[in-house]
């Protein structure tokens, strides 16, 4: 009889134990999805906004949506939920470029403010936690906003500053080393851990490719390979640069010398950018992609995917284009601003317009 009990609590207990692995693994598996009713409140709650969205950006790892806002107010919304959002004022000025740091669940936001001479008290560069919003750190020094990336080394961040970039240590909360003079600007950078390689893209069409040793005592930036759009001219800006196939191939979008950007009439400005695929072992010019835009403000991607994210206009008119860098295609969506942003949400093929007075939500891979 004893025996027989004994039978029959072991059976219970086995029962309880998989139902909690049950139920851990669904909570596992609903917080690792974006939630469905998440692009529709997302959309409704952006309506009438009259603050427009300077900047975006979506990190696939942590499910979190980042939005700048012209009035320097930074949002963070936690896709797996429909109602989560956080609201903080960063900056005193709009907000310019975001960057993520998933393996610390950070974001970094810096605005177009300079702390240069007092100018702007909260001109520096900023560390938050991505999921409680809390301030981590405002930067101290002198700064003049610029670009953000996390580095392929974890906990080091690269933090640009008009001609110079930076390196945070994240576990320091400290700029450590020297900084790295960068002709021209800095414009655009990435990174990509496979390869180890740092891009820079600047002002100048300059385009270089580093390293960062964390070897020694004080981390150093050391330039690999160097090359440029065309020569080195003012106002051929670089907007993005993408690390792709563990570093052998860099695509940037990039302006056109003033020479070559086509005629239009007075109202309409010309093909002022281009997309181009680089090889990064001669700088040989690959593949140039489709852009059927006439001017490119921002351009950006979510990391992971093979797609770059412009936006422009098309006369006067604002447009969004989504160039896909694996089919060759692109495809353009309406904006009723001329400085739209967007974004992709890969997961659910998803992506998001931000424009005057609300959001807008397209389905990005249907055209397939």
């Amino acid at each position: 009889m004893r025996a027989r009990s004994w039978g029959i609590w072991t059976t219970v207990l086995l029962a309880l134990c998989a139902l909690l692995a049950l139920s851990w693994w669904w909570l596992e598996f609903r917080s690792a999805r974006i939630d469905p009713e998440f692009t529709r409140n997302f959309v409704d709650l952006n309506r009438r906004v009259d603050d427009g969205a300077t900047a975006v950006a979506y990190d696939p790892q942590l499910k979190i949506l980042a939005v700048g806002r012209e009035s320097g107010r930074l949002e963070l919304w936690d896709a797996r939920r429909s109602d989560s959002r956080l609201t903080r004022t960063a900056h005193t000025v709009r907000i310019e470029h975001i960057a993520f740091g998933a393996d610390d669940s950070i974001v970094l936001t810096s605005s177009v403010g300079s702390t240069v001479m007092g100018l702007d008290p909260n001109g520096m560069p900023k560390v938050w936690d991505a999921r409680s919003g809390e301030l981590l750190l405002a930067l101290p020094g002198e700064w003049i906003g610029g670009p953000l990336a996390a580095s392929p080394v974890p906990g080091f961040y690269l933090i640009a500053s008009y001609d110079e970039l930076r390196v945070y240590d994240h576990a320091k909360r400290a700029v450590v080393g020297a900084a790295l003079k960068v002709r021209g600007g800095v414009t655009a950078l990435t990174s990509d851990k496979a390869s180890g390689l740092v891009a820079v893209g600047t002002g100048s069409g300059e385009l270089r490719l580093l390293k960062l040793d964390v070897t020694g005592e004080v981390p150093r930036l050391d330039v690999v390979a160097e090359t440029s759009t065309y020569r080195l001219e003012a106002g051929t800006d670089v907007l993005a640069v993408l690390l792709r196939d563990e570093g052998r191939r860099l695509v940037t979008v990039n302006w056109l010398p003033e020479a070559q950007r086509h005629d239009y009439p007075a109202n309409i400005a010309g093909h002022q950018a281009e997309i181009v695929q680089w090889n990064t072992q001669d700088w040989r010019r690959e593949r140039t992609f489709p852009l059927s835009l006439q001017t490119v403000h921002w351009a950006s991607y979510t990391p992971g995917e093979p797609w770059l994210v412009l936006a422009g206009n098309e006369s006067t008119r604002g447009r969004i284009e989504l160039v896909d860098l694996q089919g060759g295609e692109a495809w353009r969506y309406k904006a009723n601003r001329s400085h739209p942003v967007a974004v992709l949400l890969p997961e659910i093929r998803t992506g998001l317009i931000l424009q005057s007075g609300g959001a807008t939500q397209i389905r990005y891979l249907d055209q397939q």
